[in-house]
């Protein structure tokens, strides 16, 4: 019997960061394992659907996505938090279906006091007790999933990482020019490659910069402004005196990205709060060591030898900034191996897929063995 399963997300816009290209990936994953998997949004995606044509995509009221040729097996709903959640959190308690929810970092302390205030309502109106009815919970790191545990969440975990989409090319890495054309030495670049958002910790970052700043290095700031914060950040680089050496460009995506990914030297991801931080395995698949913090679940980029792992504060940012630029090229290219290893060993997107797979079935009861879900304190198994 081929398993149905129905994703469903609020949108698939470029902006919306990684979830507009980890879900997608993981259904076009699902379905490469065989099953029949529908990937439900609000509105229509805005991103390029063409390479996961393996997967149908629908938009409009959720209810629609079931008929009586169609019933999912599973709802994997992503996100918290959005009217979307609700509804499909509705579905799967009237349709008597197990849903399985990835929060997809929104239950972090930080995220939860960010507008603080109109989660705590939300939260007591609908939010906790459409997490209490569902099936499973999916976290992307074994610290995501102790903090559903510390807010009294009981359900099964289903602990798998995102996986990472390979850029076509797979030659690698850029060769670094040391000059260009006109025999112009090219300064070596600091890459931030992520939504500009108060998460992102990108006032710590440029204040860190001020301190580490060195002529021949470039700090290269790229993203989308999702909440009016480009304005702030390019006052601080105006007030801190920096625009000779920061970079601020507007996001881009495919090409464009993975190209930017393997000139760079080294990615700087400075954020305070991450459930998974995509570009960080997505920086390490083309061979580009990174910077990131303990907000982030990427502490062994030290262990694995690809990159720092510093607080999420000024000094934190600077200590590591300041190592990695003092590293040789050929030293951050040792590096840049190490991490494009270990990305292509444990980060592929077929053995998730297949995973989550093996997760749905044992949610139904089709299979009892499964050692990536870690099952709730009183050993209880969802129904």
């Amino acid at each position: 019997m081929t398993l149905k399963v129905l994703h469903s997300v609020r949108s698939l816009h470029s902006a919306d960061g990684g979830p507009a290209r980890s879900v997608p990936a993981l259904a076009a994953a699902e379905a490469a394992a065989g099953a029949s998997v529908r990937l439900w949004t609000s509105d229509k995606p805005t991103i390029s659907v063409r390479e996961y044509d393996s997967v149908e995509f629908l938009n409009g009221p959720i209810d629609q996505c079931i008929s009586e040729t169609w019933t999912p097996d599973v709802i994997h709903d992503h996100g918290l938090w959005l009217p979307t959640n609700h509804s499909a959190a509705r579905l799967g308690r009237h349709q008597r279906i197990p849903r399985v929810v990835s929060p997809r970092g929104m239950l972090e302390p930080w995220c939860l006091n960010h507008k603080k205030y109109r989660k705590l309502l939300a939260w007591q109106m609908y939010q906790y007790r459409d997490l209490r009815s569902c099936s499973c919970l999916h976290s992307t790191s074994e610290a995501e999933a102790r903090q559903f545990r510390r807010l009294g969440l009981q359900q099964p975990i289903v602990l798998l990482p995102n996986g990472v989409e390979l850029p076509d090319d797979k030659s690698g890495k850029f060769p670094h020019e040391d000059s260009d054309d006109a025999g112009n030495s090219v300064r070596r670049e600091v890459l931030f490659l992520s939504r500009i958002h108060p998460v992102k910790g990108l006032p710590n970052l440029i204040k860190a910069w001020k301190i580490v700043a060195n002529p021949d290095w470039a700090l290269k700031i790229v993203g989308s402004d999702e909440e009016g914060d480009k304005k702030e950040i390019l006052g601080l680089i105006k007030d801190l005196n920096l625009q000779d050496t920061i970079i601020v460009e507007d996001a881009v995506y495919g090409d464009q990205k993975w190209a930017l990914l393997k000139k760079a030297d080294v990615v700087v991801l400075p954020s305070y709060s991450e459930n998974f931080g995509i570009v960080v395995a997505e920086s390490l698949s083309v061979g580009t060591p990174i910077i990131t913090t303990t907000g982030t679940p990427w502490e062994r980029v030290v262990s694995e030898g690809c990159g720092w792992f510093v607080a999420p504060t000024i000094e934190g940012m600077a200590i590591g900034l300041g190592s990695a630029m003092r590293q040789s090229q050929t030293q951050l290219s040792q590096m840049g191996n190490l991490g494009r290893a270990w990305v292509q060993k444990e980060f592929g997107w077929r053995d998730i897929g297949n995973k989550m797979i093996a997760a749905y079935q044992f949610l139904l009861g089709r299979d009892q063995t499964c050692s990536w879900i870690e099952h709730s304190p009183e050993g209880r198994r969802a129904a």
